[in-house]
This record gives C-alpha cells, sequence and structure tokens, in this order.
C-alpha cells in the first residue's frame, strides 16, 4: 500500500543520478506530453524523500492495482472541507468495480503536504485516447463542475511513463 508518493523535476542527467543513487526505491519517470523536456521523477516507495525540493503528497484514497505505466493526468484543486467531502463521494461512486472507466489503470486522491484544502486527481491510464473517452462520457458529469467553472484553482497537467535507460543511447 502506497500512503506518500514524493515528486520532483529536473533534467534527463539529474534524473538519472538520483535513480542510480538510490537503487532500493521504487521510481517512476515521466515526461510531459505538452512541453519538450519537461520530466518528472515520482518516488512511490513511501519513504522519507530522497529528493533536494520534494513535492510530498499524502495519499488519501485508492482504487486501482499499482500499474504505472500509461498515460498520467493530475488534475490540481482547491476546495473548501465541504467541497472535499462532496468530491470524495464523487470519487467513492466512481470507484466501484462496475463505474471504473474502461482503461483507467489507478485513481488517487492526493493531498499537498501542508495545504489540507488542496487535492491532486491523479489517475492513470492505458492510453491517452481512454482518458479522452471518460471525458465525454457520462460518468465524467459529476467532476465538469471543477475543470469547467474556474471557481476551484483548477489546472492540470498530463504525462506519460517511461525508463530513464530508454533514452540512453
Amino acid at each position: 500500500m502506497v500512503d506518500k508518493i514524493s515528486s520532483t523535476f529536473g533534467s534527463w542527467p539529474v534524473l538519472k543520478q538520483i535513480e542510480k543513487n538510490n537503487p532500493d526505491r521504487q521510481f517512476i519517470t515521466l515526461s510531459s506530453t505538452s512541453i519538450h523536456n519537461d520530466l518528472q521523477l515520482l518516488d512511490v516507495s513511501g519513504d522519507p524523500s530522497v529528493f533536494a525540493n520534494p513535492l510530498i503528497y499524502r495519499v488519501k484514497f485508492h482504487p486501482g492495482n499499482f500499474s504505472w505505466n500509461g498515460f498520467y493526468r493530475f488534475s490540481f484543486m482547491t476546495l473548501s472541507k465541504e467541497e472535499i467531502k462532496v468530491l470524495d463521494a464523487k470519487i467513492s461512486q466512481l470507484a466501484t468495480p462496475e463505474r471504473l472507466p474502461l482503461g483507467l489503470n489507478d485513481l488517487f486522491v492526493l493531498q499537498p503536504q501542508k495545504r489540507p484544502n488542496e487535492r491532486v486527481l491523479l489517475t492513470i491510464w492505458q492510453l491517452d485516447s481512454d482518458y479522452s473517452i471518460w471525458r465525454r462520457s457520462e460518468s465524467y458529469e459529476p467532476f465538469k463542475i471543477y475543470s469547467d467553472s474556474g471557481a476551484y484553482n483548477y489546472h492540470d497537467s498530463n504525462y506519460t511513463a517511461y525508463q530513464l535507460h530508454s533514452l540512453e543511447s
């Protein structure tokens, strides 16, 4: 069970060195789908962070199978305590086996360390097209308010997972 995810950003050589210096950790390397050379390294070991300036997230909820490959969608938002309860209820409804969208491997509800009113929905999909299909489906409707209303300081980013050694020539 993963109860904490740490993240850092950097260049390929820096992230490769972090991996090399910490062979006992489970790292996931992500590449932005929209910004060239925007790399992110996730430490999903749950251990204290080895990063110099980490972003640390507590895992509040997770349905899925810990499949770390595929298309990553990070959705960031700021919510009141009541709005967090509403979001949690919506996610609980979605997270039943018969309602999980096709192609969704994992759904993490994350809370940034020291920011109790912020939430990050991290969804990991088999393919980016699976996410796109879900965005047009009925099961996405309860979540549209967060991205469409402008009231929740919403922003998002997309990444794909790969291994750093795949970049070596």
